[in-house]
């Protein structure tokens, strides 16, 4: 990981991607939320990565590219740029 970026709001709400590297309960009460879920596609025999409103963003026969290759640089890039990124 190439470094953990947590975004603090004026009204004191802190947003980051959850990580175990850094004791995020120190900073007080915790409320985590999914930002995107990962779901395998029977009949494409592939994994899909579906944004909140259900939309499509990712796809790949290989769970851990959705996981560790895809879905971890794009959630950091949209909590860098606070904006949704166009996908493929």
């Amino acid at each position: 990981m190439a470094g953990i970026s947590i975004t603090i709001a004026p009204d004191g709400t802190a947003q980051c991607l959850w990580t175990e590297a850094v004791p995020l309960h120190e900073l007080g009460r915790l409320k985590p939320q999914r930002a995107c879920s990962i779901e395998f596609d029977n009949p494409a025999q592939a994994w899909r990565v579906f944004d909140r409103k259900g939309r499509c963003l990712y796809c790949s026969p290989s769970r851990e590219t959705c996981l560790a290759l895809w879905e971890r640089q794009y959630l950091d890039w949209v909590l860098d740029h606070n904006q949704l990124r166009r996908t493929n």
